[in-house]
């Protein structure tokens, strides 16, 4: 079963990542956070502002959290930073 990390976005739906077989946190810089997937095949651009490292420690906070809990609870979100917003996603 596939897990899922969530971002609140602003005027839009919240944005759904799947985790698959797992991701890191790449460069992180105030207005884009990149994630890799653990293949490397895959790379998610997040598009926000005011990210700081604090970033890097929620999505850390939540991948661990999805990798604690059962098969059953496939979604987690990622509790945005004071401050940090996401506005967009790439995926290249």
């Amino acid at each position: 079963m596939n897990k899922y990390l969530t971002f609140k976005v602003e005027d839009f739906e919240p944005l759904m990542i799947a985790i698959n077989g797992g991701l890191t946190v790449g460069v992180v810089a105030e207005t884009s956070i990149k994630l890799h997937s653990a293949d490397s095949s895959v790379v998610y651009t997040l598009v926000g502002t005011g990210f700081t490292v604090a970033m890097e420690k929620a999505i850390n906070a939540a991948l661990v959290m999805a990798a604690q809990t059962n098969w059953m609870k496939v979604v987690h979100p990622v509790d945005l930073p004071a401050g940090e917003a996401v506005t967009n996603v790439t995926i290249a």
